[in-house]
């Protein structure tokens, strides 16, 4: 049996991920706004949902929607323009079920950091404790994207993943 070559690749920058992850978040709406018509129904006929019950339909979407793609493709359909994949850091392949749930949740949680960091500067809070913890992961995330050798995010270091663009 013949080896397939891998793609040549290098290292996504901040700049291009950033752009992926805007194009993700975007599709996600889009997405949310599907998968909530069937709760929308519900609510006028027995009345308001709990919030948990929504929370948990949008994580569940957004689980499936990153961690299905991540694992089955290599690439979300944010990813894809750009010709980004993740891939293993150590080995190059793609990655596995668990390093793709791994990064997942890492991401998750940047990402609201990130929402909390900003409700608290639109609602003028800087001063609450928690604006620093808040503010601190995604910095940190971006910091780790900055000094490591391989641009890995926090979440990325985390799952042992790497964000790599194929070169044509």
């Amino acid at each position: 049996m013949a080896e397939t070559a891998r793609p040549k690749a290098q290292t996504a920058g901040i700049l291009i991920r950033t752009l992926a992850g805007c194009y993700d978040a975007g599709l996600l709406v889009g997405i949310g706004f599907i998968a909530f018509i069937p709760v929308s129904i519900v609510e006028q006929n027995i009345g308001e949902a709990p919030a948990w019950v929504k929370q948990l339909l949008f994580m569940t979407v957004s689980f499936g929607y990153f961690v299905g793609f991540w694992f089955k493709d290599s690439a979300t359909t944010g990813m894809r323009p750009w010709k980004l994949r993740v891939a293993m850091i150590s080995s190059g392949d793609s990655i596995t079920m668990m390093a793709a749930i791994v990064r997942y949740f890492g991401l998750l949680i940047t990402w609201l950091a990130m929402a909390m960091t900003l409700l608290y500067l639109f609602g003028h809070y800087t001063g609450h404790p928690l604006f620093m913890v808040a503010a601190g992961l995604p910095a940190v995330s971006m910091l780790c994207m900055m000094l490591t050798p391989k641009r890995q995010a926090l979440h990325d270091l985390i799952a042992g993943t790497g964000i790599y663009r194929i070169k044509d």
